[in-house]
């Protein structure tokens, strides 16, 4: 299987989910750490979470639940 690169629209909308994460932790009054071990990851997840881009689907579904929004609104406000 051959692997496309992603679009410049795709890597923007994915970077501004990282950041909207990001935010969602911050504005939670939530250090990396402590939001690790609310939801069962390590800090390291996290970090590649909001620095990297780096996640499985189970991992927005855990964040979604712990801010008590459906998963959809992750997506909501990226164009």
């Amino acid at each position: 299987m051959i692997k496309e690169p992603l679009t410049d629209t795709t890597q923007r909308r994915h970077l501004e989910l990282c950041n909207l994460l990001r935010l969602y932790r911050v504005n939670f009054g939530y250090t990396q750490a402590q939001l690790a071990e609310e939801i069962g990851l390590s800090r390291n997840s996290i970090s590649k979470i909001e620095n990297q881009g780096w996640f499985r689907i189970q991992h927005l579904y855990l964040l979604a639940n712990f801010y008590d929004i459906p998963l959809y609104e992750l997506f909501q406000d990226i164009e």
